[in-house]
């Protein structure tokens, strides 16, 4: 058995629930953690722009951050703490 530090593809969505983003606003967090624009979030997702918009202020409400870059940063940051970085 050999110990590794979590890679940022297992410890995002953990982060995520941390902060307690429905099932919904994660997946939409990480649309737009991968760059995603609203307009192509709602077609991955089949929702509307503005259902986008609401799940994206949800997660910035939810995790203190006012934007995708600080949304960004945070979770990187967190991230890249955690592995020792």
């Amino acid at each position: 058995m050999v110990a590794q530090p979590a890679t940022p593809a297992e410890v995002i969505p953990l982060t995520l629930m941390a902060h307690r983003l429905t099932p919904r606003e994660q997946e939409v967090a990480l649309a737009a953690l991968r760059g995603r624009s609203t307009r192509e979030i709602a077609a991955e997702l089949f929702l509307s722009p503005v259902t986008v918009q609401d799940h994206l202020k949800a997660v910035f409400d939810k995790t203190g951050v006012r934007s995708r870059r600080e949304l960004v940063a945070l979770l990187m940051t967190r991230t890249l703490a955690e592995a020792g970085l």
